[in-house]
Parts: C-alpha cells; structure tokens; sequence
C-alpha cells in the first residue's frame, strides 16, 4: 500500500491528463442496457496508467505488490483511443464504470472523495467489491453466463461505490447502509432489478427485483432499498430521492439498525404533499414499523 501513496496523491491532485480525448470500451448502453462497444470521455483521467478522479487501477495479487496497468494505445481512424491489448480494453471499461458511478452519485449529492485504489487480478470475487478496512476496491471478472459482467453493471458498480461513500455507519449500522447502497445502485440503473444482468442464470423469480413483493424474511436492508424505490420511482425523480437518502445516512445517529429509522429521516426531509405520498409508499412497504415522521 506505501507504494500506491504517491500515485493515489497525484490522481487526486490532478487526475493525470486533462486530455478531452475519447477511449473505446465496453460498457452497458443507457437506452438498451445491452454491453456494446462505446467511445466515452473521461475528465481527468490518463488513459495509459487508468487512473483518474474515479479511481486508481493497479494489476496484482496484493496492494503491496501491485503495479500500474502500463496500457499502450493508438488511434482509430475517427481519433478516438483504443487499447492495444484486450486486457488493457477490458480495464478502461471497468474505468469508465466507475467514473459513470462516480458521477451520478456527486449530482446526488455524495462526497467528491479522493480515488481509491482498486485491485485488479488475483482470486477476486467477480464485480467491484469495497473492502473498509482498507479503503480499496478488488475488482473480478464474471460471473460466467451472466448477461453483463459485474464490473461492468452500472447499479453493482454504483451500490459498491455508495458503500466507500456510507463507511461512516456501515460498522455500526450494516444494514441501513446496505439498504441505502443497494437503493443507489437501483436509481443509478434506473433499474429495480439491476442485480440480475450479472447473476448466472438471471433472476427467472424476481427475487432480486426490488419493485417486487419481498419475502417474509427478507433483511432489513433488502425492505429498505424496496421502499426507497418505490417512493423513488413514484415521484420520479430519483436522483433527488438520491439525495434524500444520502441525506439521511449522513443523519443516522444511534438508534436502531431498521428500515424504518432510515425512511422517517427520509421523510423528514419533506414537506406538504412531496412528504404525503412518501409516507403513502413507506407505510405500504413497511407494514407494522414505526416511522416517526409520518404520523
């Protein structure tokens, strides 16, 4: 990890090149949902080393050891850059995914943290996982037969990244931030049931579909994320119901690790009918819980 710090200070410094170049990739169109080839721009990356204000990319089996990607390019006959090397196309596309996380959750009002490193390689599980402990990403390929690569599928991407941003309470509230986390990456999809685009054999029941009925059991992480969205996608507009539950995580204080706690600041945040048919939706979805601020 000591040898990550200088890279790490000059990506938040100044995100390597300012170039305004485009980069093909692989990503998820926004209309479609389907993987395609794309040529994006990312502000403030340098395309060689991927590392940027989304995150710093390194190749290894461990932090200690990681290096840079070192990715050569060229241009296109359009003057758009390509990777020279299929491994180098694939990592500027797990970029791209990050920094299009990255940059729906600052319009919801999430922090502008600095990059973080993110581990390329080894025996990681498939898609972008948070590790707290130490501040950084693992990122795997697969899972194999899915539909979209995990790494790749903007929600999965989004609600791991949510998770870098909800750190403060996810040791003593798992839960909430969780629940919060999966919401995100439900509105950054624009998809409740983002989660099954990158599971093997989908998702042919809807057990991963928040729009969905929940189980009796289910979490309370999984019942707040449901009716976040929901209340989301009834006022729809979920950026700003984004912002409300980045809101709330930030005024979580004690209390118990419910669904029910999260949703009351939530609504607290609203006034007149906007907080009328929220409590409309929350009580509907969170039958017999408590929420303070709707009455």
């Amino acid at each position: 990890m000591r040898r990550l710090l200088p890279i790490l200070a000059l990506a938040a410094a100044c995100g390597g090149s300012a170039s305004p170049d485009r980069v093909a990739v692989m990503g998820v169109d926004r209309i479609s949902g389907a993987l395609l080839g794309q040529e994006v721009e990312l502000p403030g990356a340098d395309f060689a080393a991927v590392r940027g204000p989304a995150a710093v990319m390194v190749v290894g089996t461990s932090l200690e050891t990681a290096r840079s990607p070192d990715c050569a390019l060229r241009r296109k006959v359009n003057g758009a850059l390509v990777a020279r090397t299929l491994p180098c196309v694939s990592i500027l596309g797990q970029y791209a995914a990050m920094d299009r996380a990255r940059q729906f959750l600052i319009a919801a009002g999430a922090e502008a943290l600095s990059p973080a490193p993110v581990l390329v390689g080894g025996d990681a599980a498939p898609g972008l996982r948070y590790d707290a402990a130490s501040d950084s990403y693992s990122l795997g390929e697969g899972p194999q037969g899915a539909r979209v690569p995990a790494a790749l599928n903007p929600g999965a991407v989004a609600r791991e990244m949510s998770l870098r941003q909800l750190r403060s309470i996810s040791a003593s509230h798992p839960q909430q931030a969780e629940g919060i986390a999966l919401f995100l990456g439900s509105a950054a999809a624009a998809d409740p049931g983002y989660l099954a685009a990158s599971e093997s054999g989908g998702d042919p029941t809807g057990l991963l579909d928040l729009s969905r009925p929940l189980a009796a059991d289910a979490p309370p992480s999984a019942v707040l994320a449901a009716a976040l969205w929901a209340w989301a996608d009834a006022s729809g507009d979920l950026t700003s119901a984004s912002r409300a539950a980045l809101a709330a995580a930030r005024a979580v204080n004690g209390g118990p690790d419910d669904a029910a706690t999260v949703l009351s600041l939530v609504a607290a945040q609203l006034e007149g009918a906007e907080r009328d048919q929220a409590c409309a939706v929350f009580r509907a979805r969170v039958r017999g819980a408590g929420i303070s601020a709707c009455p």
